[in-house]
């Protein structure tokens, strides 16, 4: 009575199937939600490698600006430094320049008063002792009047290169003349009596400067030096603009890259954010799938017979009792009643194939390069033989055809048994001695015929 009421009982514990089309929809709905969540969250990791890109590149960015402000400052230090060291070496040049101005100005002034003195000494017959009115007369048409026009005397050829060297008078101006008549001794007297004004002219000329001309070169020096010093200071200055400027470019540059850093940082945050939900969505999606198919199973052939493996298995049948009676001679003995055991469930998914053994290694596929190799050679001939008898290339091709028949049937007979989980699996030691021995033995051939 027990028996059938815990019958009774257990199919009302299982919940009650709802409409199969239904749970199929909603089965269908929920992983094709998981699989778009799936999808979206399968760009979390790009998008965590784009926001480190994103973040070291906002970096290099940040390093960049101050490099270049780094080297502004020093290109504003050494263009202040070279001006100014050149401005100092102006200043420092500036006092000797008022001794050069002042010594040019008294040389200016002394030959100036020499020249006007030589332009007063005029040529004349009392003052020139050998030389007549006649050759007073030709020197002035040739432009020499005074002291001032020649500079002094020559031997050269003559003009029209005969008769000897003539003596050729230099002019001021810088070419020479020739005077038909002035010879060695006449062209003496001339330089005597010019050095003669010239040595009483350097004696009275000025040695030293006047004041007026003194105070003139002071305070030209005085001027030029207020400009060095004006021109100093604008160093100084050009160089702090140029930092103030560098300063303003780092500092625009800087708060740019920071407010882009804000921007990409708050979508960072909301894009996380967006991966957070969906993953949180996905979770409780996957709950939602697992808890249907706990609750009602799977709806296909395999899921039905799962479900049906594990109901409980149904009592067995009532049987009656049979005593089996001992033979004896004497007396009968009592009787023992033997109960049979239930049958079990009875299974029907297909028994698990056999899988390979763990330990058997099945052989490669590299054993079929030397099969194909040598079934290629055999069929193209190779290698050509030049001179050689048909029956060597006929034995070449034949050992070709048993060694790729050899290694051939050895590996489709160590797979099959790889399969069918035998001990020896593995491809024998001798075969790749075979393939080289034969690949040896082809090659010397080869090099006897070629």
């Amino acid at each position: 009575m027990s028996d059938r009421m815990s019958q009774k009982s257990a199919p009302s514990a299982r919940p009650t199937s709802p409409d199969r089309a239904a749970l199929r929809a909603e089965r269908r709905r929920l992983r094709e939600a998981i699989r778009a969540k799936r999808s979206l969250l399968r760009g979390r990791a790009a998008f965590e490698k784009a926001d480190e890109r994103r973040r070291f590149k906002a970096s290099v960015s940040r390093d960049k600006a101050n490099r270049a402000y780094q080297a502004a400052l020093t290109a504003a230090e050494r263009d202040k430094q070279q001006k100014q060291q050149k401005v100092a070496a102006q200043l420092r040049a500036l006092d000797n320049d008022q001794q050069n101005s002042e010594a040019r100005e008294l040389r200016l002034l002394r030959e100036q008063f020499i020249d006007n003195a030589l332009r007063r000494a005029h040529l004349s017959v009392k003052e020139l002792n050998g030389l007549g009115a006649g050759l007073i007369r030709d020197l002035a048409a040739r432009g020499i009047r005074s002291a001032a026009d020649f500079t002094g005397v020559s031997r050269g050829a003559a003009p029209n290169g005969k008769g000897g060297d003539v003596m050729w008078i230099h002019m001021a101006s810088g070419h020479r003349v020739h005077i038909n008549g002035i010879g060695e001794h006449r062209a003496k007297v001339l330089v005597e009596w010019r050095q003669s004004y010239m040595r009483r002219a350097e004696e009275r000329a000025p040695k030293r400067i006047t004041l007026a001309d003194r105070q003139r070169i002071e305070d030209a020096v005085k001027q030029r030096r207020a400009e060095l010093e004006a021109k100093n200071a604008s160093v100084e200055a050009v160089a702090n603009e140029a930092r103030t400027e560098a300063k303003r470019v780092l500092d625009a540059t800087l708060a740019r890259l920071a407010e882009a850093d804000r921007a990409a940082d708050r979508a960072a945050v909301a894009q996380r954010a967006q991966y957070d939900v969906a993953a949180e969505e996905l979770a409780r999606l996957e709950d939602q799938l697992q808890a249907s198919y706990a609750t009602y199973g799977g709806l296909t052939f395999s899921g039905r017979l799962d479900s049906r493996s594990a109901r409980p298995a149904p009592p067995a049948p009532a049987r009656s009792k049979k005593s089996v009676q001992a033979p004896s001679t004497h007396k009968p003995h009592s009787q023992a009643s033997v109960d049979l055991p239930p049958p079990g469930p009875v299974s029907l998914a297909k028994p698990e194939a056999s899988l390979p053994r763990a330990g058997a290694k099945r052989p490669g596929l590299r054993w079929l390069i030397p099969v194909v190799f040598y079934l290629i050679s055999a069929l193209s001939g190779t290698p050509v033989l030049i001179g050689a008898p048909p029956s060597v290339a006929a034995l070449l091709g034949i050992g070709h055809l048993a060694i790729s028949a050899f290694i051939f049937g050895h590996w489709i007979r160590r797979r099959r048994q790889w399969k069918n989980q035998e001990a020896a699996s593995r491809m024998p030691k001798f075969a790749l001695n075979v393939i080289w021995m034969w690949l040896i033995v082809v090659v010397e051939i080869s090099t006897h015929y070629d």
